[in-house]
């Protein structure tokens, strides 16, 4: 249960730096993402380029999360009571909330990227 409350603290704190993470993001590439809307960028292309950062982020952090953990799974099964380390559904249930919870965390970046202001972009220049 400790364990539990800890791993869930721990991905609550991940969350919220990847959110911060991403604000900063948006919020410095506000003047290229301004010029691309006003030269005919759709939403769905500001979206790839906002999600592409954050697929980058999360996928090097899994590969090496998942190897280090691998490495790691001989001395990690001798702490826990019948579980075996490598076991399938163990790797697979962190990387989905991991996934699930760099989503959740994305999503108001994107929408700041989509209601950018043009005018105000533009008249800083």
């Amino acid at each position: 249960m400790l364990g539990v409350f800890f791993a869930s603290v721990a991905l609550l704190l991940a969350g919220i730096g990847l959110y911060g993470v991403m604000n900063y993001s948006v919020l410095q590439r506000r003047r290229e993402i301004g010029i691309r809307v006003a030269v005919g960028a759709r939403g769905g292309a500001i979206v790839r380029l906002v999600t592409r950062s954050v697929i980058a982020m999360v996928a090097a952090g899994l590969v090496a999360g998942v190897g280090l953990g691998l490495v790691s799974a001989r001395y990690m099964e001798s702490l826990f009571f019948q579980v075996k380390a490598s076991d399938a559904s163990t790797l697979a249930i962190p990387f989905a909330v991991i996934l699930a919870v760099a989503a959740v965390a994305t999503v108001p970046a994107i929408l700041r990227a989509l209601r950018i202001d043009l005018v105000e972009i533009l008249r800083t220049e």
